[in-house]
């Protein structure tokens, strides 16, 4: 039988049917509706039930006060110190406010005197406590400006209870602690000698307050209420066991009467008792899902699921999912632990790191505020917003524009680092989320935010109406309700003035923090998931609890408290050894009538941040002292948790081992069709054919050919706030075209000052949406300045007038007929070279140079290769092969046309020589590399570059030669695909 259903027979002999001025108090709701269902099968004749009241509810209701509201209970302390203190800011309030109004609570509710707590912490107490020694000849510096503000605050404390107290009762209302306070000061007036109390039993109760205390100890001695207890001889027989700290001290003063009950219960029944260790946290609602499965409906017994760590009941209910559908939640569902709450934290993160940019225009210079883009695409990934496209689409169709994912592309691709309110609307094509997420929150304007929240509950709400998705429908009404409390609060008064968004930001969260979807049901439910604290009085065949580890069950020693801890031990407040004999007691309670108990634990060693894995000290103790006190009754079990089946054993496969990917006759296909080029009109130019990179990338490794190429497998685009070398040198690149086409191709002389701010403007064209007069950038930009000036006067001073720049960032391509195992191809070689330029010597011929631009590392050496077959088997010759094909291509037009064509020029091919080479700015003094190949005259330079193309793309057409990955690792160092092949 269990403990309620003793209880409720008990006063059932008692009062029989005639119950209509009998009150039961209980620890909690949940064994309010328990106990009327026990009192209920006493009889079948039906009776006006009692009054049943949880502890809080009977308080609040016989006091005759209202309880406040968190959010007025702050305004309300506030206007007490800004009586004390003028120049208090409401944000520096606000960060220590409520544990303030936490220890007001607990004074109240353990009736500690003000005067005594707060003289103990007067500077006189405290000198005559720390019992300071003196050296002969030395006086103490007793003020100092630390010690003036220390002692200062517990003097303003006591002044701030006491007004508030007066404020709040004026008013007709209370906080909590305040309202328990109150009814014990007043219990005879309140209930004594009020004739509605005929008879009142106080059930279940453990650790009682000096307020409860006091209630009920003037109510038994007025024999007007009998204390029901619910102990077991196992804790309350022995000293050793803090379960019964607090309950051999009632039992022992006598004040409570006979005592009822003690029973021997948790060593003189049959208990199994499981230990079940998993790897995290998440994992245990699996596991627990399965136990509760593994013995549902096997005896009729109930079920409890008590979380340890509250956190885990969403994992706990999904894992339970659809097929127990026989079930009732006991406890709240924090709002703090909810999607909308990460949601609200992220558009406050954004707004609170805007960064402002000047741009000049007509009347001045402005400011425009900008979102950083982590912060904007956290909130675009927000499973929320992904939620509400999603629904969109599937309500109006696929032709919806996915404007989300649109938004972010664009933001990867065009390398978006800030953004402004009206650019992201514009990028969502005035969709109401983007209006709604993307608007600028003015600082000191809180009820303007509020209505922005209004609107973002608005949009979401319909979501999830549609989607039917109870948990977070709630989760929205719960913050609407919050908002609508705090902007009545503001309105009020004019209170709006005080808060900005700080302190909003602070106000918000700390009611948050406070708030829960409450579950409601009548608990006739065979599985019960319920908190610690809400299985006080209430009893099960079964209980499997989750995280019994140290540090959660029982919790870490802390109190989160303004007053110090000798303090506290002196006035009688309790501390954190009286906390943890409470949650001992709720532990053994809990197992008093239970059959069969597993206990689960983590066991990863950064399990809930300090606890490294451990054990509870309750498991160590069930193990040591329980187990063997019940002489067998009890026993301990300690089952090992496999997942799924042994997957059947498959060799690895080494990174030495070769990776080879055959080439399917589609693979062949799209080569082919990737090589020949295809023209595009709209754009008038040809894509496709075979590039100095594609050819580098075949012969280092023809594996990554194929993840890049063949199936276009990209890195991940991110977006940098900082300038990479690829954009360092695009950006020097753009500026060199730039300089050639306006300046040199015309016959212009270019000057430092020229560069300067040819340069400056790229660079803010480029890197518009990026902080760019500090950091990095800035470094960057400095250092691209001074390569510039020095190149344009290395340029003027080694060459005159005799270097001429021809062309710039053009592409050049050729045809090339194949003959491969697929048949006869025409293949397309192409590459856009940087620059060519012809350089008039000194003997009188012309040379032509095709240039191209290294702003990376580059070396003499790399441009030193003088035999064909080196060219093509080493695989750190790249560059010098990407020279040799510009070579060629250039060689092969020339040869077909007997001259070159540049816009109104013509260079005849008689007699010309074309060589290749770098410009590194990296070593500029090093001027022109020059590619050292020589392969004859250009006739035979085609020739000998063709046979040589043939061979190679023949190989890359041969079916028999798979993709394979390269055997000299020194290539995969870099390579983006490395992981793929096991390096």
């Amino acid at each position: 039988m269990s403990f309620l259903s003793e209880v409720a027979q008990h006063i059932f002999q008692r009062h029989q049917t005639q119950m209509d001025n009998v009150w039961v108090i209980v620890p909690t709701r949940r064994a309010v509706s328990t106990f009327q269902q026990h009192l209920s099968e006493q009889t079948d004749t039906p009776f006006l039930s009692p009054h049943v009241l949880a502890v809080d509810d009977f308080i609040t209701q016989s006091a005759g006060v209202l309880l406040i509201d968190p959010v007025s209970l702050l305004f309300e302390l506030y206007e007490v110190f800004k009586e004390i203190d003028a120049s208090l800011e409401f944000g520096r309030f606000l960060n220590w406010a409520s544990v303030l109004l936490t220890d007001f609570d607990r004074i109240d509710q353990y009736m500690i005197s003000p005067s005594e707590l707060f003289s103990y912490l007067t500077a006189a107490k405290a000198l005559e406590r720390w019992k300071l020694e003196i050296p002969d000849g030395r006086t103490a510096k007793l003020e100092t400006a630390g010690t003036q503000r220390y002692f200062k605050l517990f003097e303003n404390l006591e002044t701030a209870y006491q007004a508030l107290h007066e404020r709040l009762l004026a008013k007709g209302w209370a906080y909590r602690g305040m309202a328990y306070r109150l009814l014990a000061e007043q219990i005879e007036e309140k209930v004594r000698d009020n004739p509605a109390y005929e008879q009142l039993y106080f059930v279940g109760f453990n650790a009682l307050s000096k307020s409860e205390e006091q209630i009920v100890k003037t109510l038994v001695k007025a024999q007007k209420a009998e204390m029901l207890w619910d102990t077991d001889t196992y804790y309350m027989q022995s000293r050793r066991q803090e379960a019964g700290k607090m309950l051999r001290t009632y039992k022992a003063e006598g004040w409570s009467g006979p005592w009822t009950w003690e029973q021997n219960l948790l060593t003189n029944t049959p208990k199994n008792i499981q230990v079940i260790g998993v790897p995290n946290a998440s994992m245990q609602a699996k596991v627990a899902s399965q136990l509760y499965r593994q013995k549902a409906g096997s005896d009729g017994g109930t079920t409890a699921l008590v979380l340890g760590d509250e956190t885990l009941l969403l994992p706990v209910l999904y894992s339970l999912g659809g097929l127990v559908a026989d079930l009732n939640v006991t406890m709240g569902l924090s709002l703090q632990n909810s999607h909308l709450y990460t949601l609200v934290d992220a558009l406050f993160e954004m707004q609170r790191t805007v960064v402002g940019f000047q741009k000049k225009d007509g009347s001045g210079t402005v400011f425009i505020p900008k979102f950083h883009y982590r912060h904007v695409v956290k909130i675009l990934n927000h499973p929320f917003v992904r939620q509400y496209e999603r629904v969109k689409i599937n309500t109006l169709g696929d032709t919806v524009p996915r404007v989300i994912q649109k938004t972010l592309s664009n933001i990867t691709t065009d390398n978006l680092v800030y953004l402004d309110e009206r650019q992201l609307i514009q990028m969502g094509e005035n969709d109401p989320l983007f209006e709604v997420l993307f608007r600028r929150w003015p600082d000191d304007k809180p009820l303007v935010v509020i209505r922005q929240f209004y609107a973002l509950i608005d949009v979401l709400k319909e979501v999830y109406a549609e989607q039917q998705d109870a948990i977070e429908a709630e989760y929205l009404y719960l913050f609407q309700n919050l908002l609508r409390q705090l902007e009545t609060t503001l309105e009020r008064e004019d209170r709006n003035e005080l808060v900005d968004i700080r302190s909003l930001k602070q106000f918000l969260y700390e009611l948050i923090r406070q708030t829960s979807i409450p579950f409601e049901s009548e608990g006739g439910s065979a599985l019960q998931v319920m908190g610690m604290l809400e299985t006080r009085a209430l009893d099960f065949d079964r209980l499997i609890i989750l995280s019994v580890n140290e540090g959660i069950l029982p919790q870490s020693r802390k109190l989160n408290s303004l007053l110090p801890f000798d303090a506290c031990m002196a006035v009688g407040l309790p501390t954190y050894q009286d906390q943890e004999s409470v949650m001992s007691y709720h532990f053994y309670r809990l197992l008093q009538r239970a059959k069969e108990v597993s206990l689960l634990y983590v066991t990863s060693a950064d399990a809930y941040g300090t606890s490294k894995g451990e054990k509870s000290r309750f498991i160590r103790q069930l193990e040591h002292e329980l187990v063997p006190a019940s002489k067998g009754m009890v026993t301990i079990s300690y089952p090992t948790v496999r997942f799924g089946q042994d997957a059947e054993k498959k060799p690895v496969l080494d990174s030495d081992d070769s990776l080879e990917i055959p080439k399917s006759e589609a693979i062949l296909e799209k080569l082919r069709k990737e090589l020949a080029g295809q023209f595009n009109p709209s754009k008038n130019r040809t894509y496709g054919g075979l590039y100095p990179t594609l050819l580098n990338n075949f012969l280092s490794c023809s594996l990554k050919y194929y993840f890049s190429r063949v199936i276009s497998m990209q890195e991940d685009e991110d977006v940098s706030d900082e300038m990479d070398a690829a954009e360092f040198g695009q950006w020097i690149h753009n500026t060199l075209e730039m300089l050639d086409q306006q300046y040199r191709m015309v016959g212009q002389e270019v000057s430092a000052e020229t560069v300067t701010t040819t340069l400056k403007h790229n660079y803010e064209e480029q890197f518009k949406n990026r902080v760019t007069e500090s950091g990095v950038n800035r470094l960057l930009y400095r250092i691209g300045e001074d390569l510039m000036v020095r190149f344009n006067t290395l340029q003027t001073e080694t060459y005159g007038s005799n270097l001429e720049v021809l062309q710039t960032e053009e592409e050049w391509d050729t045809s090339l007929d194949v003959d491969t195992a697929i048949g006869p191809l025409r293949v397309r070689i192409a590459g856009k070279i940087d620059r060519v330029e012809r350089l008039r010597q000194a003997d009188g011929s012309t040379l032509i140079r095709v240039a191209d631009y290294k702003t990376g590392k580059v070396e003499a050496r790399d441009a030193d290769v003088k035999s064909i077959d080196l060219l093509l088997t080493d695989s750190q010759k790249d560059k010098a092969r990407q020279l040799w094909l510009y070579q060629y291509l250039v060689y092969k037009k020339m040869l077909q046309n007997r001259g070159l064509q540049f816009d109104k020029q013509w260079i005849d091919g008689t007699n010309t020589r074309v060589v290749a080479g770098f410009y590194s700015f990296r070593n500029l003094e090093g001027g022109f590399l020059e590619n050292k190949l020589y392969l004859g005259s250009p006739e035979e330079f085609v020739r000998q570059t063709e046979n040589h193309l043939r061979k190679i793309i023949a190989d890359l057409f041969d079916p028999d030669q798979p993709f394979r990955k390269t055997t000299e690792k020194k290539i995969c160092e870099w390579c983006e695909y490395r992981k793929l092949c096991g390096r």
